[in-house]
């Protein structure tokens, strides 16, 4: 009963996080080569984008799990010479715990849905506002606090430049169209 609670832990912490977008971004990366080769006749193809995108992410997947198994190595050694030290600790550490746990969890979620709904508008919407909205969205998102309205402007400058640099690299450097609505 034990390993089936710490299976479940485990499925439901930040490791089944990655194991889920492990397996999201492995299905991305299979219907990606679907759609053509990255690269033919020296040109990119409408796949070479979705392919590097999910080849950089699989990269940041596997340092989250290199960085999180140094870790649970280094715990554990570590754990082995404390015994028992953490047994007559108060339950208020056990409120602080809870308090980082939806706190590690509110980034996530947050860029997950934000991504969603960034891809739902795309074609709607068109580039621009799409890009423009996802990218102000995801700087208030991981802000602490409530931002001032100086704080706001440069978090829309920002998303300007990241909006016109997207576009710049597509449009100009790869030549690929994006949806306008005015197009």
């Amino acid at each position: 009963m034990k390993s089936l609670s710490r299976l479940g832990t485990w499925l439901t912490g930040p490791t089944g996080v990655v194991i889920c977008l492990l397996a999201l971004t492995l299905i991305y990366l299979l219907e990606a080569f679907k759609i053509a080769p990255p690269i033919k006749n020296g040109a990119l193809t409408a796949s070479f984008f979705p392919v590097a995108l999910a080849v950089v992410m699989l990269l940041a997947l596997g340092g989250v799990i290199l960085a999180d198994r140094r870790e649970a190595a280094s715990g554990e050694a570590g754990g082995e010479a404390g015994g028992e030290a953490g047994a007559g600790e108060s339950d208020e550490g056990g409120d602080n715990r809870g308090d980082a746990k939806v706190a590690a969890w509110r980034g996530p979620v947050a860029v997950t849905l934000l991504t969603a709904v960034y891809i739902a508008l795309f074609a709607h919407l068109g580039y621009f506002i799409a890009t423009f909205l996802y990218a102000f969205s995801m700087t208030l998102a991981f802000a602490t606090g409530r931002p001032s309205p100086q704080a706001l402007a440069f978090k829309a400058l920002v998303a300007g430049v990241i909006t016109l640099l997207g576009y710049g690299l597509f449009e100009l450097v790869f030549q690929v169209r994006l949806p306008t609505p005015w197009i």
